[in-house]
């Protein structure tokens, strides 16, 4: 059974440069004779070193290395590992980069240096995705709580990474702390970001609320103020902000029209609650719609836009005025609901709107997005090494809102799986071997995170709560 108990320490902090210059000249192997073995009944598990479930790169890492007597790879690792964490009884996957690594590979605890497991790596290929040749171990049987890295005599060992029974469940609280960690862009294209992200967190909201209740169990007094339903006040808070006095944001059509959107959906998600709250955000959207309707809509980009606006304001209030804007462009469109975002998250707003649709739209709708999100299984499918079928954090995390989308209307065990793999895929398994997001749930800071934004902490919250929910009901029926 998938719980959410989380023990949560402070994580020391050591930067040593000088430390990290010296050890990354050490050499990369550690010469452990070669043992074949199966997984070790008993494994030493230093909660210290347990709780220190991601060190990173660079200085930080190097400094602990020292500490633990382990020496540095020379360059960038070779192994590659989910660095955020491995769960104990889920299949566990290590690649190696090039065609020169060896024929076995071992684990090590971190603890006492002991070898508890030695496996095969397998023939390697060419990934033509990424361009990397790449070998593939497994390692599942290892399943004891501990601190672990892996290593071979050739190419040297991989990153530290921990094996717990509960890491998700540690990473989906960490998250959900996390969330407001983002820049707020003052820009038009700010307000879309913050909009969808809004519009990803209120959905896994709406789709897995026990699962909120539960992970807020794990906050303490002086984290309150980072539950979802006060950050999510707070953005709307920040948007209402920027509204200028004619209704508009920035003088722009896209932002206004994912702010009008937006706030539509926040009224009928919480003005329930609250009638000022509900007043509030209705005068925002007003005055936000007329400003649209004042202007020129004869773009497909300002068409999109307009009918994102108006699926909301249909949701919240089943207007026939903004009931025959959805539908005609819906209609008018007839394919290809997923690779634009206004037209997307409009989709996902009419299809959830409940016995007000059109159920034979609705239905030619999911047709389209399940053909779209099979294609997308396929391609995981032939994707050997990583399951995902994408190559960048991006493509990933946009791929993983459509399959969660789909998985939270019919819930799929290959569609889980996908999910999974971008998770671990965004935690190292990747062929760069590079941590995006750690086992406490924050984003690393490096270039391929530097334009991250709302929606990004939106689409993975939603992914790793719908792959939470599926890993629970997955085993409830075991």
């Amino acid at each position: 059974m998938v719980t959410m108990t989380i023990n949560f320490k402070k994580k020391s902090r050591l930067l040593s440069l000088i430390m990290a210059a010296v050890i990354a000249m050490t050499g990369c192997g550690r010469g452990i004779q070669e043992e074949t073995q199966q997984p070790e009944t008993k494994v030493s598990t230093d909660q210290d070193v347990i709780q220190q479930s991601i060190f990173g790169r660079g200085e930080d890492f190097g400094a602990l290395l020292v500490r633990q007597n382990i020496a540095l790879p020379v360059s960038t690792t070779k192994v590659f590992v989910n660095q955020a964490g491995y769960i104990a009884n889920r299949e566990k996957k290590v690649l190696f980069l090039g065609e020169q690594h060896g024929k076995t590979f071992r684990v090590v605890n971190q603890v006492d240096k002991k070898v508890v497991y030695t496996g095969k790596i397998e023939d390697g290929s060419l990934d033509k995705a990424s361009g990397c040749f790449l070998s593939e171990g497994d390692f599942s049987g290892v399943t004891q709580v501990g601190a672990y890295y892996i290593e071979t005599d050739i190419v040297g060992q991989s990153y530290p990474f921990t094996i717990t029974p509960d890491g998700y469940e540690n990473m989906f609280v960490g998250m959900l702390k996390n969330v407001s960690n983002v820049t707020l862009a003052e820009s038009a294209q700010g307000v879309c970001d913050i909009s969808f992200g809004m519009h990803a967190l209120m959905y896994a909201m709406q789709r897995n609320g026990t699962l909120f209740e539960q992970a807020y169990q794990h906050f303490g007094e002086d984290e309150k103020d980072k539950q979802l339903v006060t950050q999510l006040l707070y953005f709307a808070s920040w948007l209402e902000g920027h509204q200028q006095a004619d209704g508009s944001l920035y003088n722009d059509y896209e932002a206004t029209a994912a702010f009008c959107g937006i706030m539509a959906m926040s009224r009928d998600m919480f003005g329930r609650y609250e009638a000022s709250v509900s007043k509030e955000y209705k005068e925002a959207c007003d005055k936000a719609w007329a400003w649209l309707e004042g202007q020129e809509c004869d773009t497909d980009v300002r068409k999109s836009a307009r009918f994102y606006a108006a699926s909301q304001l249909f949701c919240a209030d089943y207007h026939e005025e903004y009931k025959a804007i959805v539908e005609t462009f819906l209609k008018e469109r007839n394919e290809d609901y997923s690779t634009q975002r206004f037209v997307f998250y409009g989709a996902m707003a009419y299809i959830s709107a409940g016995e007000n649709t059109d159920r034979d739209l609705c239905t030619h709708i999911m047709k389209d997005l399940v053909d779209q999100n099979e294609n997308a299984g396929n391609a995981a499918e032939r994707d050997a090494f990583f399951g995902t079928g994408r190559r960048t954090a991006y493509d990933n995390l946009y791929n993983m809102l459509l399959l969660c989308f789909i998985n939270d209307i019919t819930p799929s065990k290959e569609y889980t799986e996908i999910v999974e793999n971008t998770i671990q895929y965004m935690g190292g398994l990747n062929e760069n071997g590079i941590c995006y997001v750690d086992g406490s749930g924050a984003w690393r800071e490096l270039s391929e995170t530097s334009t991250r934004s709302l929606e990004w902490n939106g689409i993975l919250l939603f992914g790793m709560s719908d792959l939470l929910k599926n890993l629970i009901d997955i085993e409830k029926n075991w």
